[in-house]
């Protein structure tokens, strides 16, 4: 090698060596730590990872990716009333990734890129024309992001979309159709789908499917004037282990949202952490991930401002929802207030829809949502639109206005008839019947035959014919007043003498607890009921009620010493009675002379000569009673 001269490959690499080590001396100043993939897999599962490392090789050299691109996408119709779905199902036009080649992990914490885009994306006038796909469930623009622990917006290090940045794994095992990444480009769009996709250490007992879609603005796909589609479907988890989570959730959230990178820009729909329907707005406390099942976020990252419109959000935001007369349609539509301390009142209209209501509008929040109904006629076959305005309270305020547009096509046949009892006792079930000809059936209750027995109750029935779901007028069933019957009679005989009971109003029918069927019984001591059944043919029981039917005791005395006696001596009396089977509780004295005593054995003196009558009452732990006299 002559001096002075360096062949043209070791200048190539010299000149990737000093990149490299320049870029990594940069870091080092900046204060993030560098690490080779496999400490970077050992920090991840023993939890010890540093803020944002840096994995060397810290420059992964690759050429652009030159996608295929596809023809533009077209919006998608109805269909009944759950028609219009703003899921892209990959097809022959989409591109499996099956190789990730930037990142630390095999299909874990991996990149794919840089994609080149035939069109600009503008992120908050930031233009790019190149995009990175990252396992992680986001997008970024300047660089591949490895990133598993998701940064709240704004932050001012990621230039990212993310429909969904959390800690994916695609490494768990399962069936085709799980843990898939696709995408596919067009001359306006971008689309990528995480498909049935699990969370780190791989697992896949959880799993979240969604789907980003980036344009140019022009796209009518996800309406002209917007530049990103964020679409869900059931979404199950929202935290890897190695993020602080278990089962799925808790540690640190996952964050849904846009950001600039410069901590100023950036929009944020929310952060998830667990699981259920909880939402307190994006800047409220975490939120449950079964919230963003089957919406959709359409929105603009071509602004200049941090004052954004409320953003819209319905599975029915698309051109068309087509519908049958006769079929009843439930709306909801959703809008968010995307920055903080802010509100959204919102309103719909529907006009030419005689019988369109709002069932529900939580406005006034940091979300409004409206929830509505219709049934169109018959006469209201055609197009219709519902009209919605949602205004924040930001400085200026801003409104959103969206509309959904409404088809109603003719039924193919009327809807379903009810048929069967209107009346049923309490307890009892009845039978009603649809009429026929439809292909399936869905009661109000969750029927799907024909028929159900159901109790008293308002009950629908929607019969699918074709495409059209058509639903039945209510059928009431009323609930007949059950007898309540009360026993009467004497429930307490002294002396042994039977009771005859009966009821305090007549009744159809009777049936004792004794086997008899007559309106009364005469009956002993013991606890009886009795069943009867009204004129209305309802049946109803009475309260058990006690007999007691006791015998008399026996009262007797002795007297000692036995009469006459002297004045001023003392008598002592004893009592003689017998229960009679019963147990003698009390015994009552009467002297003749004024004076009274109790007990069995009572000492008594008469202070003057003459006749005196001496009286015993004895009672029986029944209460019975009986009375001598001696004189």
């Amino acid at each position: 090698m002559r001096a002075g001269i360096i062949p043209e490959r070791l200048r190539t690499l010299g000149v990737l060596l000093g990149l490299a080590l320049g870029i990594h001396g940069s870091l080092a100043q900046e204060g993030r730590a560098v690490m080779t993939a496999e400490e970077f897999r050992q920090h991840k599962r023993a939890g010890t990872m540093p803020t944002r490392p840096i994995v060397r090789p810290v420059a992964n050299a690759r050429e652009p990716i030159e996608p295929r691109i596809q023809p533009p996408g077209q919006l998608k119709g109805g269909g009944g009333s759950s028609g219009c779905d703003c899921w892209i199902e990959p097809d022959a036009s989409y591109t499996q990734i099956t190789s990730w080649p930037l990142g630390p992990l095999p299909f874990d914490d991996q990149s794919f890129g840089p994609i080149t885009l035939p069109f600009t994306f503008n992120l908050y006038n930031d233009l790019y024309t190149s995009c990175y796909i990252n396992i992680n469930g986001n997008l970024t623009f300047d660089t591949d992001n490895s990133i598993f622990n998701a940064v709240g917006f704004p932050n001012p290090d990621d230039r990212m979309v993310a429909p969904f940045w959390a800690d994916v794994d695609l490494n768990g095992f399962g069936p085709p159709g799980q843990n898939e990444v696709w995408y596919k480009v067009t001359s306006t769009a971008l689309y990528v789908n995480w498909v049935n996709v699990g969370y780190f250490n791989a697992n896949t007992d959880l799993l979240n499917s969604f789907q980003l879609i980036l344009t140019d603005g022009t796209d009518p796909v996800i309406g002209v004037g917007k530049n990103v589609s964020f679409c869900y479907r059931d979404m199950q988890w929202t935290t890897g282990d190695a993020s602080g989570g278990s089962g799925g959730f808790g540690g640190t959230p996952a964050v849904v949202g846009a950001n600039r990178g410069n901590g100023v820009d950036y929009i944020q729909f929310g952060t998830f952490d667990q699981p259920g329907n909880a939402y307190d707005g994006p800047f409220g406390n975490p939120d449950g991930v079964d919230w963003l099942d089957n919406k959709n976020f359409t929105f603009t990252t071509a602004v200049s401002t941090q004052n954004i419109p409320p953003i819209a959000s319905s599975q029915f935001l698309c051109d068309t929802i087509v519908v049958c007369a006769g079929e009843q349609v439930n709306v909801e539509m959703s809008f968010i207030a995307p920055e903080q301390n802010q509100t959204v009142n919102a309103s719909s209209t529907a006009p030419s829809l005689s019988n369109y209501a709002e069932t529900g509008n939580t406005s006034g929040g940091i979300t409004a949502v409206i929830t509505s109904q219709f049934t169109p006629l018959p006469s209201e076959v055609g197009f219709h639109t519902i009209d919605y305005s949602a205004t924040d309270n930001g400085v200026p305020p801003l409104t959103t206005q969206v509309s959904i547009v409404v088809e109603v096509v003719p039924s193919p046949g009327a809807p379903p008839v009810i048929t069967g009892p209107a009346e049923a006792c309490p307890g009892d079930l009845v039978t009603l019947t649809a009429s026929s000809d439809f292909d399936s059936y869905l009661w109000s209750n969750g029927g799907v035959d024909p028929t159900v027995q159901v109790g008293p109750g308002t009950y629908t029935v929607e019969g699918l014919l074709g495409s059209c779901a058509l639903i039945s007028d209510p059928f009431v069933v009323n609930a007949l007043e059950a007898p309540d019957p009360v026993i009467s009679g004497t429930l307490f005989n002294c002396g042994g003498a039977p009771s005859t009971l009966g009821t305090t109003e007549p009744y159809a029918s009777y049936f004792w607890s004794t086997g008899s069927t007559d309106p009364t019984i005469t009956v002993g001591t013991g606890s009886y009921t009795v069943t009867v059944t009204g004129a209305n043919g309802c049946v109803g029981t009475s309260a058990p009620v006690d007999v007691l039917s006791a015998p008399d005791p026996t009262a007797a005395f002795t007297v000692s010493p036995p009469s006459p006696s002297m004045p001023g001596s003392i008598v002592q009396f004893t009592d003689a009675s017998s229960g009679n089977g019963s147990v003698l509780v009390d015994w009552s004295w009467d002297f003749g002379d004024g004076n009274v005593g109790s007990g069995q054995v009572v000492d008594h003196g008469f202070g003057q000569p003459g006749f005196y009558t001496v009286v015993l009452t004895v009672t029986t732990a029944e209460g019975c009673t009986d009375t001598v006299a001696l004189t």
